[in-house]
């Protein structure tokens, strides 16, 4: 198996395969969005209990904590510990969900320091029926290069004792990304990854989702932005 896993298959695919994912990306990257998404639309299509452990250690400002209650009428559960000042703490149930019957997503953010703690859950992880994903914004400073993601992949990777991952693009400037600079930021996730793999999927804001779709032959899923704030404008 190679570094970059499933690459021949959309995100799609792996919704319906697979029951475990860990969601790895940089601050900026939309991250916590997309595992929002995700958790909706896999307890709509399946109707099981899905559980959402916010793992993330640096207390961002963007939380998909901050839609538990919103979220648990929809069937998902957002786990989350309240942290004092900085220090790191652990988040209760990760591995009985992973062993469950319900669906399980990870959103791990805050570097090596909450890998180290997903890596506590490597046997479970390293399944057939999980998948880390990392989520790349070719817009963000640090997914400029290749080596700056290779990098911060292997790292991340190191400490949660994994060794592949599949892609997922997520090319945005904010909430009014046009459409053009979506279609721009997926040539740009390409050339990134020329010679190494293939990104044949990506998120895109519901709103230009139509327009985007049919001018690209690779997957996009639909975002809804649940943590765009009013105060952004």
């Amino acid at each position: 198996m190679g570094l970059f896993y499933e690459a021949e298959k959309t995100f799609e695919q792996l919704m319906d395969e697979k029951k475990n994912f860990v969601f790895i990306g940089e601050a900026g990257s939309g991250k916590s969005e997309i595992v929002l998404n995700i958790a909706a639309k896999i307890a709509e299509k399946t109707g099981k209990p899905v559980d959402l452990f916010d793992l993330d250690q640096t207390k961002p400002l963007y939380r998909s904590r901050d839609m538990q209650q919103a979220f648990a009428e929809r069937g998902v559960t957002i786990h989350y510990q309240d942290q004092y000042l900085d220090a790191p703490v652990m988040v209760g149930g990760v591995r009985v969900s992973l062993i469950s019957d319900n669906y399980t997503l990870l959103d791990i953010g805050g570097g090596h320091q909450a890998a180290k703690f997903a890596g506590a859950y490597n046997d479970l992880l390293s399944k057939d029926n999980a998948v880390p994903v990392y989520i790349v914004n070719p817009y963000r400073p640090w997914t400029k290069s290749v080596d700056a993601i290779d990098g911060t992949m292997r790292h991340i990777l190191g400490s949660m004792r994994l060794d592949h991952i599949y892609i997922l693009g997520n090319p945005n400037l904010g909430y009014t990304t046009s459409v053009n600079e979506f279609m721009d930021g997926l040539d740009k996730i390409d050339e990134l990854f020329d010679g190494f793999t293939t990104v044949n999927s990506a998120c895109v804001r519901r709103e230009i989702f139509e327009e985007a779709q049919a001018k690209t032959e690779k997957s996009l899923v639909p975002l809804d932005l649940y943590l765009t704030y009013s105060w952004v404008d």
